[in-house]
């Protein structure tokens, strides 16, 4: 299975957006152990949805204007993206079968 890509910054953020049709973005901190749950949970759904790829923004402030973009003000919260617009948010853990119907019916 493929590493989750960490985002550090705007730019890095800016180009998936431009580059990707589908891509799925975990809001998260270092010492959250939700967010590491959430991500294990993301992970075990991936393999059944190829096209979609794993990227993980931490909060620091490098990222502050993405995390205020988005309204992100808790973690862990998944954002699926389309198109470069948010079309599914999911709030906290979110179980590996509930992730995948919910995911699969934006592709």
């Amino acid at each position: 299975m493929k590493d989750t890509t960490i985002i550090k910054n705007k730019n890095k953020f800016e180009k998936l957006l431009y580059d990707n049709e589908y891509f799925l973005v975990l809001f998260s901190s270092s010492d959250c152990g939700y967010c590491q749950m959430a991500e294990n949970n993301i992970k075990q759904v991936l393999p059944s949805i190829p096209q979609l790829e794993l990227y993980k923004i931490k909060m620091n402030t490098e990222v502050d204007d993405i995390f205020k973009k988005y309204d992100i003000n808790s973690v862990p919260i998944l954002k699926l993206f389309k198109n470069s617009e948010p079309v599914y948010t999911g709030f906290g853990v979110r179980m590996p079968n509930d992730l995948y119907y919910q995911l699969k019916s934006f592709l």
